[in-house]
């Protein structure tokens, strides 16, 4: 499985890559070079991603655009929703 990170989160995925995850941020793998300045919106993101066939899993802070993945069966990790469940767990 590849996975993508959003803006927010880009420094994420050089840590990923490190560690042996195929991760590469939203603008490596659509704009093919890591200029943060210039903006994809949701809805490219969302286009690109749909036409992956769902071999690209997303990982995001964004609320909308998570929700937009679910919306659309995109493959989408949640940074929330990591840290709540493993609160979760921990706090027994």
């Amino acid at each position: 499985m590849k996975y993508m990170t959003d803006a927010n989160i880009s420094g994420l995925a050089k840590e990923l890559r490190s560690k042996g995850i195929d991760c590469e941020t939203v603008h490596q793998m659509m704009l093919k070079n890591e200029d943060t300045r210039i903006p994809i919106k949701d809805p490219q993101i969302v286009k690109f991603l749909s036409e992956q066939n769902k071999r690209i899993t997303l990982i995001t802070m964004d609320n909308l655009l998570a929700e937009y993945c679910k919306t659309f069966e995109i493959p989408c990790i949640r940074i929330q929703d990591l840290v709540s469940d493993h609160i979760k767990k921990t706090d027994l």
